[in-house]
This record gives structure tokens, sequence and C-alpha cells, in this order.
């Protein structure tokens, strides 16, 4: 058997300590992949903090930035009206009225052809005229959308509130979407619902935007 002496004393110090070093090299290991995960996760969402670009507040649309220019709206083959229900609150608890924001969404869905919007106007619960929008024809090019908002705090339209949409554009394009988003809250609670727009009958528009 050979003596210890002819062994180099770094092989045996391994085999003496061989259990305490397996147990370090593991915390090591361990140390390691944690740090490798943590800084995974931080670069992910530092990368998801530029990416982001957070929502801008509501601003009432620049019509500006929406000019018709020089048209000739007897051109056009293709005119309708949009009927849009709208509730400015609801009733819950018994008939206690629960105030709701609403967001007034107009979509041209087509991608070739601009849709003309000549007329918004807002209609109470009695069909009064509340608020009409545009002072002139607006133009939506492929894909725009424009929003109106109704605020929480204004209730003048009521349970039974109404957007009336006049709208014109070439045979070929798609009818615009439109839709009205409401929302609400009551303490912890949160309500939220949409209507999407009927058109109405040829014989029922309003094509000149008549009050």
């Amino acid at each position: 058997m050979q003596d210890e002496n002819e062994y180099p004393n770094w092989f045996l110090w391994l085999c003496e300590n061989w259990i305490g070093l397996l147990f370090l090299l593991g915390i090591i290991s361990l140390v390691t992949i944690s740090a490798v995960v943590y800084l995974d996760n931080r670069f992910a969402k530092f990368e998801d903090r530029i990416k982001y670009v957070p929502p801008r507040s509501y601003q009432p649309p620049d019509l500006g930035l929406y000019l018709a220019g020089d048209i000739n709206g007897e051109k056009f083959s293709r005119r309708g009206s949009m009927y849009i229900p709208s509730y400015s609150h609801i009733y819950y608890h018994g008939g206690s009225p629960l105030l709701l924001e609403t967001t007034l969404s107009i979509r041209n869905i087509d991608s070739d052809q601009p849709v003309y919007l000549n007329s918004i106007d807002y209609f109470n619960t009695d069909g009064k005229l509340v608020e009409s929008y545009l002072d002139r024809t607006i133009k939506l090019e492929p894909f725009q959308t424009i929003e109106f908002l109704v605020e929480e705090r204004d209730s003048s339209g009521g349970s039974g509130a109404n957007f009336l949409v006049n709208w014109t554009s070439e045979e070929t394009a798609d009818k615009p979407l439109m839709e009205a988003v409401m929302i609400g809250t009551a303490g912890s609670r949160a309500i939220a619902f949409s209507r999407s727009g009927v058109e109405m009958t040829p014989s029922k528009q309003n094509p000149a935007g008549k009050k």
C-alpha cells in the first residue's frame, strides 16, 4: 500500500474536503444562475420601458388637422346617416343614476378611400339637440380615427342620449365604423360597455345635417 506522503498535498486536501468543496461549488452555481436570471429580467423590463409609450390624455380634436379642402359634396355617390346610442347615465340600486363618461369613436375602415363627415350632433333623451361638434366638413384618411368625449360631469344627454353622424364617400369606399364607449365607477366597482352605430334608412336620413 502506498504511503500517503507519496501523494501531493493538494490531492490529499481534496480527498479530505471534497464534500465541503462540492457544497461550495453548488452555492456558487446557484448564485451565478440567480444573478443571470435577475439581470435578464432587469434587461427585459428596461427594454419594455423603452418600448412603452404611455397613452396621452384626451384632448378635443383639432379640426384643422382634418381639413377636407375644396370638395364638391354632390360628386359623392355614397352617403349615409348613422345613429349611435349613448348613455350619460344608467340606473342602479332601485333607480339611482350612475354617471358615465362617453367616447364617440368614428373610424374609417377603408384602406384606400377617405370618408367625409358632414355633421356630428349630440341629442338628449328628449330628442333635443345638445351640441354640434362640427362647423365644417372634415375628412378621415384611410384607417384614421377621430374621437369626441362627453365627460362624466356632463349629464345633459341623459339615459337616452344619442349621436347622429352624416357622412359621404366614394361609391367604392367602405362604410365607416362608429361606436360609443361608456365607462363609470361606483365605489370599488366599475362598468364599461359599448354600442355600435345603426344605419338609418335613406328616407329617414338627414343628408344636410339639418337640426
